[in-house]
């Protein structure tokens, strides 16, 4: 088929909302001849048309469109570029339309932002459309948020604005009416998707590993003897719940003198967690590792570890929450949202959402048992190993796809949905 993809981000990486599209991407012109739209902003053009030049994709048509200039500057302020993302999606209404005069697509898919709240411009397009995976669905429960510094209450509550605010309007909820088929992350993004009016709901992950991924997860040793290592990797921002981290580390630390907790990675949110780290007296074995030179050193340090703390207030998916589990380290995290989603009992522990006491006793005493029964860490590890490769794989993200592809065009066909 001729298909198109919104993909707003989107270029050669492994992580984030880019590397989502490009592993879409890449999947979708193994069987299909594929054009996407993706914003002629930030890097996309810089890191992409290089890249091709030296490693030619076949079928790919990639199709940078770049905003007016009177609007383009917002791009360039992070506090506001949701509104630049929100008038780039209104403004692709018309392109799409011109571009589907000129090349008569058979299908749409609306692949960044991953994020149920933002409307799609595919949806003036009368063709096969499917919206997703998206996700973002997630609210923490209100004591979580009440114990922030007063600027995160702040971005809690504009987000929570935010999101009311775009899910009563008319253009999200003719996305949701013209997908064909909808796909959330998290049973909460599921749930929001049916409350917008989409007909047709399947939940599936974000992002799935390649072949090449796996092997180099499944070439870190398994959890070492010795003193426990737990870690957490990602950006430093609050919602990220690493604070929560510390906290459940402090608590299990206390009794035992050699563990150590390492924190990969910086942010605007680590003068906190550094607060937070000298006020639970051992801040000695909190380890702030900053941004690694290479992926390679995350990697070093991930198989050096024993245990990866995520407990995320939010957290669509948690792209490092499944990079852990093929590493063959178990997850701690909350129960809610993506980390949730991915993780079994066998493989990992979700605290209650409760409150943040709850949620920190909980996960120190899964440290505990985990430090003092090594043979359930060591079955741990295994059984993630293998949940995420019999689970989350490219070539099962593909497979879905596919069928997903075929029945939206069935269903659109039979005028049914969408």
């Amino acid at each position: 088929m001729k298909v198109l993809l919104s993909a707003y981000s989107c270029f050669p990486s492994k992580s984030s909302e880019a590397g989502n599209a490009w592993r879409a991407v890449n999947e979708a012109v193994r069987d299909h001849e594929v054009w996407a739209v993706i914003a002629d902003a930030y890097d996309h053009r810089e890191l992409t048309e290089p890249f091709l030049a030296k490693n030619p994709l076949p079928n790919f048509h990639p199709i940078f469109y770049k905003m007016p200039p009177g609007i383009q500057w917002i791009s360039k302020r992070p506090s506001i570029s949701s509104i630049y993302y929100h008038l780039w999606q209104e403004k692709l209404r018309q392109r799409v339309i011109e571009l589907h005069k000129k090349v008569k697509f058979d299908l749409v898919h609306h692949v960044t932002f991953g994020r149920y709240w933002s409307p799609s411009g595919l949806r003036v397009l009368d063709l096969p459309f499917i919206w997703g995976p998206v996700g973002a669905a997630e609210t923490p429960p209100r004591p979580f948020v009440s114990e922030l510094p007063l600027r995160y209450k702040f971005f809690e509550a504009a987000r929570d604005t935010a999101r009311n605010f775009c899910e009563r309007t008319s253009s999200l909820r003719d996305t949701a009416r013209a997908a064909t088929i909808a796909i959330g992350v998290t049973r909460e993004s599921c749930d929001a998707l049916r409350r917008l009016g989409a007909r047709r709901v399947e939940q599936m992950p974000q992002l799935a590993l390649t072949d090449e991924d796996l092997a180099q997860f499944a070439a870190l040793p398994d959890p070492a003897p010795g003193p426990l290592r737990t870690i957490c990797v990602g950006r430093h921002l609050h919602w990220k719940g690493f604070h929560l981290a510390i906290r459940a580390f402090a608590q299990f630390a206390k009794k035992n003198s050699d563990a150590e907790l390492w924190i990969v990675n910086d942010g605007p949110f680590r003068g906190e967690l550094e607060k937070t780290a000298a006020q639970t007296g051992v801040a000695a074995r909190v380890k702030f590792l900053g941004t690694l030179p290479k992926y390679a050193d995350v990697l070093e340090k991930l198989g050096q570890s024993h245990v990866l703390l995520h407990p995320a207030l939010h957290e669509g998916f948690g792209n490092v929450c499944l990079e852990a589990m093929a590493a063959g380290r178990p997850v701690a995290c909350l129960d809610i949202g993506g980390p949730a989603s991915q993780i079994t009992p066998e493989t990992g522990f979700a605290a209650p959402a409760t409150n943040p006491a709850e949620a920190v006793a909980a996960l120190a005493n899964f440290l505990e048992k985990i430090d003092r029964d090594r043979a359930l860490l060591a079955r741990m590890s295994a059984a993630a190993r293998a949940h995420v490769q019999k689970n989350f794989t490219m070539r099962q993200f593909n497979e879905r796809m596919r069928i997903f592809y075929a029945e939206a065009k069935e269903l659109h066909r039979a005028g049914k949905i969408g």
